[in-house]
This record gives C-alpha cells, sequence and structure tokens, in this order.
C-alpha cells in the first residue's frame, strides 16, 4: 500500500522505519521542547502580569468608592481623575505587553466587574444621601468590598505572586 509520496507510511510518506519523530522545520526534539519551555514560559509571564493588575485594580476600587462616597470637595475629583489615568496605562500597558487570557475568566471577570461598579455608581448617585451616616457609611463601605471582589478574584485564580508558570 502506496499511501505517500516516498514509501508506505501515511503521515510521514516514508517507511514505517523511519517513522520517529520530524519536523518539517528541522527542530530536533530537544530543540522542539525548550521552545515549548520557553513559550510556555512566555504565557505563564503574560498571565502573571494580568493577575498583577487584576491584584492593583482591586485594591484601587477598595479605596475610590469611599473616596467618592465620603471625602471632602476636592478628593473626589482627584480620585476621579486618578481612576481615568490609571484606566488608560492600564490598558496601554496591557496592550503593549501583549497579555492575554484565553481561559474566558478574563471576559466573565470584565462583566462581572463592570456590572457591579456600575450598580455601586448608581447607589452613590441615586440611594446615598449627600451626608451619609451610621448605616449609610457601612453600606458604602460594603459595597466598595463588594466591587473590588471579581478583580480580586480573578487575581486569586491567577495568583501572580506564585510566580511565572
Amino acid at each position: 500500500m502506496n499511501t505517500g509520496p516516498g514509501g508506505d507510511h501515511p503521515a510521514t510518506g516514508g517507511s514505517d522505519a523511519d517513522a520517529g519523530p520530524r519536523s518539517d522545520t528541522g527542530l530536533s526534539p530537544d530543540a522542539a521542547y525548550a521552545e515549548i519551555v520557553r513559550i510556555r514560559r512566555s504565557v505563564g509571564r503574560s498571565a502573571a502580569q494580568i493577575g498583577w493588575i487584576y491584584l492593583l485594580w482591586g485594591i484601587a476600587s477598595l479605596l475610590y468608592w469611599p473616596a467618592m462616597f465620603f471625602a471632602p470637595s476636592p478628593v473626589p475629583r482627584v480620585a476621579m481623575v486618578a481612576w481615568l489615568a490609571m484606566t488608560a496605562l492600564s490598558v496601554v500597558y496591557a496592550y503593549r505587553q501583549r497579555v492575554y487570557e484565553h481561559s474566558g475568566l478574563q471576559g466573565r471577570v470584565s462583566l462581572a466587574w463592570v456590572a457591579v461598579m456600575a450598580g455601586v455608581a448608581l447607589f452613590g448617585l441615586y440611594v446615598l444621601p449627600d451626608d451619609p451616616s451610621g448605616w449609610w457609611v457601612a453600606a458604602g463601605l460594603a459595597l466598595a468590598v463588594v466591587s473590588a471582589l471579581p478583580v480580586l478574584y480573578a487575581a486569586w485564580r491567577i495568583r501572580p505572586w506564585g510566580g511565572a508558570r
């Protein structure tokens, strides 16, 4: 049975005797393994970078909402400018570092975080009184924690502090 151009082995076109590991790129098995390890480390570093970004955003969210809800007049404006600057810098950094995460976690976390942040913002705009005290302060602080949970969960799942994978 001649199924290939050079012999009877269907996968290589040669005989069954030379059906060992082959590569069209000319890589030896050791070189191929080294390349796999290199790419795996690169992907691990990329995942760690997005994990650190999630952790940074979680901590920032814990600080942002109390500043917006309870701080005196210039602080909310400064917090808003800092938030916008951090958003722009994070997007540029992630894009330049080619930070990709394909497990679906990034999309789910982003969607959940946007929904929670919108809910907290609406709470601040329409429910929280102008001069909150007592339980209103506790509610605002609780919502600050809730707003950070999606990105802190993602950081915990990725565990960037554990080193490259």
